[in-house]
């Protein structure tokens, strides 16, 4: 019997898209200190800085898919916010995060960055020069323990808990495997980039902080003559 040439088009086209997402899931993930540690715990300088261009950076899908905010059709600003599963400031920052999502999920694209666990179980912590592990003390009182994702399978499946434990509202973006995200914005565990609808970086901060990203946001939407948040 012969099979559909359109058929066979389509088995092969899928056959490969499953391939290349199982390879993107086995992907070792990297490990680095942050040079903010090097720097006494200053992230400001780390990275990209305000009025640079922010390069079209591929970040992950919990489904494992590739995704570039180029793809986003919409002329609008663009907030990226870094966390993770063991970072407690972004934990303590997640009802705000999320607040901020409603209010301007209609006017500008927000996502969470998942990248490098901040506090891991048994490993070192991306924020400190020793080799032992550094709990943070209130994901010890609030029972919060993982490791660092070795994989690209284990960054989803973690994030996947992150977002069902705390019912985060925040769509979730995951950095790659080479961590392109958190070494080019600053390396900081729970930071904060807003871009503009040209692609420029207006605002950087090394923490996350909810009122200079609504002054400088406002800004940005009257700019683009969008509606403003009273």
């Amino acid at each position: 019997m012969k099979i559909p040439r359109n058929k066979t088009l389509f088995f092969w086209t899928f056959l490969m898209l499953t391939v290349a997402c199982s390879q993107t899931h086995s992907v070792p993930v990297e490990f680095s200190i942050s040079q903010g540690v090097i720097n006494k715990m200053d992230f400001s300088s780390v990275g990209i800085q305000p009025g640079q261009q922010l390069p079209d950076i591929t970040f992950y899908t919990l489904d494992g898919e590739a995704f570039n905010l180029s793809k986003i059709k919409h002329i609008r600003p663009k907030l990226l916010i870094t966390g993770s599963y063991t970072c407690d400031i972004t934990r303590e920052k997640l009802y705000t995060i999320d607040w901020f999502y409603e209010q301007y999920k209609e006017k500008a694209d927000i996502y969470l960055i998942n990248t490098l666990e901040a506090h891991p179980q048994s490993s070192p912590s991306p924020y400190s020069m020793s080799e032992v592990p550094w709990p943070a003390i209130d994901n010890i009182q609030a029972g919060i323990t993982a490791e660092q994702p070795r994989t690209m399978d284990e960054r989803i499946g973690l994030a996947e808990k992150w977002i069902k434990e705390e019912k985060i509202k925040t769509p979730v973006l995951l950095d790659g495997p080479k961590n392109e995200f958190w070494n080019l914005a600053g390396q900081a565990p729970n930071m904060a980039i807003l871009i503009s609808s040209s692609g420029g970086v207006v605002l950087k901060q090394s923490w996350f902080d909810e009122q200079e990203i609504k002054e400088t946001m406002e800004i940005q939407l009257k700019n683009l003559n969008l509606p403003q948040n009273k």
